[in-house]
């Protein structure tokens, strides 16, 4: 039996009422966050005093492990911490993280993508990240409002929300 226009329209109609085409719930006009946000007070304050407070479910608990023990040198800068703030943003972060018992489909998916003995610190070296971003041409990453593949909030106007969605995608001209 072949699929004729009544019953892709009717297809079409109940995915989108019941959000898992758009992406949305039931009564809701905003679209679900891609990636739970960054709700711990100190991961926030501290990680968004320099850049976009990534949301934990983007790398496995290894890779935040790591980053965490590695603050002296974060990318370059200097953005150690006391031992009581490290301990508690590094337990956030794994407890969180796209390997954790509370990670969501697309972060296991990220988790999925990454070998067992491997403890990236970047979501753009990650399988997942090259994957969706496969056909972005490399000029626009050197683009100056945009300047690099880790600053989201530059293209995904909802990235600091954990939203990630396509139709929230704006690259801008230069």
């Amino acid at each position: 039996m072949g699929v004729t226009r009544k019953n892709l329209a009717l297809l079409l109609v109940t995915l989108a009422a019941s959000g898992i085409w758009l992406g949305t719930s039931w009564g809701q006009g905003s679209p679900d966050p891609t990636f739970a946000p960054v709700s711990h007070t100190a991961t926030a304050t501290e990680c968004a005093a320099c850049h976009m407070a990534y949301p934990a479910g983007l790398l496995p608990a290894r890779s935040w492990t790591r980053m965490m023990r590695e603050l002296e040198n974060h990318f370059g800068e200097d953005a150690s911490l006391s031992p009581e703030e490290t301990l508690t943003i590094t337990r956030y972060l794994t407890d969180n993280a796209a390997d954790s018992p509370r990670a969501n489909e697309r972060s296991r998916r990220i988790a999925a993508g990454i070998g067992p003995g491997e403890a990236p610190l970047r979501f753009t070296e990650t399988a997942y990240f090259r994957y969706l971003h496969d056909e972005v041409p490399s000029g626009v990453w050197k683009r100056a409002k945009i300047a690099s593949r880790a600053n989201c909030i530059a293209c995904h106007t909802r990235a600091d929300a954990g939203s990630f969605a396509e139709r929230e995608i704006r690259i801008p001209k230069e």
